[in-house]
């Protein structure tokens, strides 16, 4: 009896044993309710369940307050300062543009296609022969996502189509063997079919091919190489004439320099108030009428009355850098943009000009 007790115990403790075994170990099960609950509410995570609205919001304002601060830090410190902080941190070039493209949303048009626009015209402009044998060399200073250089890059020159396709593909069938050197051929097929060469420049490239990167006061381009250079929205940082000058190093004798930049960095509009009778109490200092600002107030543009001092000191600027303004287009309520040819002169070394920052209000 004794003997048939012990061994139903030992049968037991060895039931037992081989339960626990099959019980999953606390370090490896599965995560609880509450270790859910604690990735859905990182936002910073990559949590494949969609966000609420609520947490939406929240994102937003944070990169809309993200852009802010480094839109004013790029505005207010030298371009080497600038360059070597976003080397070390590239993170900050996609926390900067994620803030910019919803700015660009809001905007009526974006000054990259018009840019974009006028590079076309430019290169219609030359005589046939010249846009088949030669490609037109644009440099992007301060390019941000490259857009431009997206466009420009798919414009095929004149005489690059059916026929040099034709040639393409025969020479893919000949090569089919050696899929190698069947490559390396309709590549280089291709890039001689562009009619533009774009070199496009920004602080961090953050695997893009097609932007290069760089402080734009020391491009890697040698001298006299570029037919187009532009700047969008581009100025940003205290030592916009080292830009200026490292633009007019690079460009042909006859290059042609564009530039669009947000009209309040050169212009003082007007505030206009929906009140009639705030006029009363309006004064006018320096020719200029400078009302009460009400809460009805808004920010216009007038040829006849916004302030051009910054707009001509700048010009000013330039050409004592080695340029003279051909054009200037006011037709945009929130842009101007400036054409600009070489004078022939040497830029100045002692020339210097900061236009006013464009500082987006803190929310």
């Amino acid at each position: 009896m004794k003997r048939n007790l012990s061994q139903k115990k030992n049968l037991g403790l060895l039931k037992k044993k081989k339960q626990q075994e099959q019980q999953p170990d606390e370090k490896t099960k599965s995560p609880s309710v509450n270790e859910d609950a604690g990735d859905e509410l990182n936002l910073g995570g990559d949590s494949s369940r969609p966000k609420t609205a609520l947490q939406q919001a929240f994102l937003a304002r944070l990169a809309g307050s993200r852009f802010r601060e480094l839109n004013e830090d790029l505005y207010t410190t030298n371009s080497s300062s600038a360059f070597e902080r976003f080397q070390k941190n590239p993170e900050l070039f996609d926390q900067y543009h994620e803030g910019f493209r919803t700015q660009v949303m809001s905007w009526p048009i974006n000054p990259v296609d018009v840019v974009y626009k006028w590079i076309l015209s430019v290169n219609r402009s030359r005589p046939k022969e010249e846009q088949k044998s030669s490609k037109l060399t644009i440099a992007d200073f301060g390019c941000g996502d490259a857009k431009l250089a997206e466009k420009l890059l798919k414009i095929k020159a004149p005489g690059s189509g059916k026929s040099r396709a034709r040639k393409r593909r025969k020479k893919q069938k000949e090569n089919a063997s050696d899929e190698k050197n069947k490559n390396e051929e309709s590549s280089s097929d291709d890039s001689s079919s562009y009619a533009f060469k774009v070199h496009s420049f920004d602080l961090v490239a953050n695997g893009n091919p097609n932007i290069q990167p760089c402080d734009m006061s020391n491009v890697p381009l040698e001298d006299g190489t570029v037919d187009i250079g532009v700047f969008v929205l581009a100025l940003m940082g205290t030592n916009i004439a080292d830009f200026i000058r490292e633009a007019h190093r690079v460009l042909t004798p006859d290059g042609k320099l564009k530039i669009a930049e947000v009209r309040s960095r050169f212009e003082s509009g007007t505030m206009e108030e929906s009140n009639k009778d705030a006029n009363k109490s309006s004064s006018k200092k320096g020719g200029r009428d400078q009302k009460n600002k009400g809460k009805n107030s808004k920010f216009t543009y007038s040829s006849k009355r916004s302030d051009d001092s910054l707009l001509k000191e700048f010009l000013d600027v330039m050409q004592d850098l080695g340029f003279r303004c051909t054009k200037k287009d006011r037709g945009n309520k929130m842009f101007i943009l400036l054409e600009f040819e070489k004078t022939g002169k040497s830029p100045s070394k002692d020339a210097a000009f900061t236009a006013k920052p464009c500082i987006y209000k803190r929310r």
